[in-house]
């Protein structure tokens, strides 16, 4: 049965649906997503926004290591500049998993990884305004 990601340990308190992919890095026995990632309240990490950010984004890193297997479908549509010129890819759209196999979603195509390691999150901690 597949199960969604806020299931997965470090995972409650995000909201991926909510945060910005900047880039997407498939290389052999690893995949990351670099996010600006939206934080719940309640997170470790959450704090007041920084800079001209309505809610509390930090930059972010999902890992996905040891990976024996990947395939990336539906490479759509090529990413937006934002209002501050950074690359934007949209969204994870969706992101579920059963036994070692996650599949993510979104505007960037669909990534189904096989990996028997929990996936991580890497959150910068951040203070003071954005530069």
């Amino acid at each position: 049965m597949l199960a969604d990601y806020r299931s997965l340990p470090a995972f409650e308190k995000i909201h991926l649906e909510g945060s910005y992919v900047l880039g997407i890095e498939a290389r052999p026995g690893k995949l990351v997503f670099s996010l600006d990632l939206l934080l719940d309240p309640g997170h470790p990490s959450f704090g007041p926004p920084l800079g001209d950010d309505r809610s509390c984004f930090r930059p972010a890193l999902l890992c996905f290591d040891a990976v024996h297997a990947l395939t990336w479908t539906d490479q759509g549509t090529p990413p937006a500049r934002d209002a501050s010129g950074e690359i934007d890819y949209g969204a994870i759209d969706e992101f579920t998993w059963t036994s070692g196999e996650f599949a993510l979603v979104g505007d960037w195509g669909r990534i189904q990884v096989d990996s028997h390691q929990t996936p991580r999150l890497e959150i910068e901690v951040t203070h003071g305004p954005r530069p």
